[in-house]
């Protein structure tokens, strides 16, 4: 599955399963209220829809606790970042020409580390960090490799794609092959960001900066970002750069059990509630036994 489709299909189950959980959602609370009022929880037939309706709400409150929690958390982190940055600011000419080639004029940033390392980071108007380190250390044409690699991530807006992806991800607390999707997007993203820079500068460039720029701080780690040293892919970089086509990444066994359990949960929690509110006799609910 490409990086494309595993970012849509992360969006349209998640916003499919909140859509129909916020249909349900009011009209649930007011057919428990009634359930609980009426028959307690388990002497009418509907207790079993009871238990559905109420384990919707519980996934549906789980999740935005959950998504809200790792929203603040990602946003928390990007403002940290830019503070970060700009405090580490340096004035580098070196850098701008390189940059224009890149087509990243006034998007390119140096800051003092002793550290080798770039990143793209920014939500709405993603930037390139690059730190002193990494500009001592790289050729110019493994610099230029870098921010041929960087250029793809700012031209895909990856940040705010990561965020995005780990906040659907997030939603959904019994759906963890949702998570692997997010995976699945940021690999894409990556050896596409390696491909353009081979494109661009060669394959030696690019294995030289890979090479080089690993040294990406803690701090930057934190926020959603793309770093070019970033290791978890380093066997399927090294691949692509030797001229075969990187394995595909494989969901674990145990996500695809868990969420093969959690879909069938969603299931029946959706259509034991939908029961549930088809035979309480509420007014917004249409009910009428």
């Amino acid at each position: 599955m490409t990086g494309k489709r595993a970012f849509w299909t992360l969006v349209t189950v998640s916003v499919t399963i909140h859509a129909a959980v916020a249909f349900l959602g009011c009209c649930v609370l007011a057919a428990l209220a009634w359930q609980f009022t009426h028959h307690g929880i388990g002497a009418d037939p509907r207790s079993g829809a009871a238990w559905a309706g109420a384990t919707l709400l519980a996934l549906s409150t789980a999740g935005a606790i959950r998504s809200a929690r790792r929203l603040w958390l990602g946003l928390s982190a990007t403002r940290a970042m830019d503070r970060q940055v700009r405090a580490a600011a340096v004035t580098d000419t070196a850098i701008h020409v390189v940059a224009r080639q890149a087509g990243l004029t006034a998007r390119v940033e140096v800051i003092e580390s002793a550290g080798s390392f770039a990143f793209t980071h920014g939500l709405l108007r993603p930037r390139v960090t690059v730190s002193s380190g990494l500009m001592k250390s790289a050729t110019p044409g493994e610099l230029r490799a870098v921010l041929a690699h960087e250029a793809e991530h700012v031209r895909g807006r990856d940040p705010l794609r990561t965020l995005v992806a780990d906040f659907l991800a997030a939603r959904h607390i019994a759906l963890p092959l949702l998570r692997h999707l997010r995976t699945v997007v940021a690999a894409d993203r990556e050896l596409a960001a390696d491909r353009c820079a081979m494109a661009h500068c060669g394959v030696g460039a690019v294995a030289g900066a890979l090479l080089k720029a690993g040294d990406t701080p803690r701090w930057a780690n934190t926020a959603p970002a793309a770093a070019m040293g970033d290791r978890t892919l380093l066997a399927a970089r090294i691949t692509q750069l030797e001229g075969a086509i990187p394995p595909p990444v494989r969901p674990e066994h145990r996500q695809v059990a868990v969420t093969a359990a959690g879909a069938a949960l969603h299931v029946w929690a959706i259509t034991g509630s939908a029961w549930l509110m088809s035979t309480t006799p509420l007014a917004c609910l249409g009910g009428g036994h």
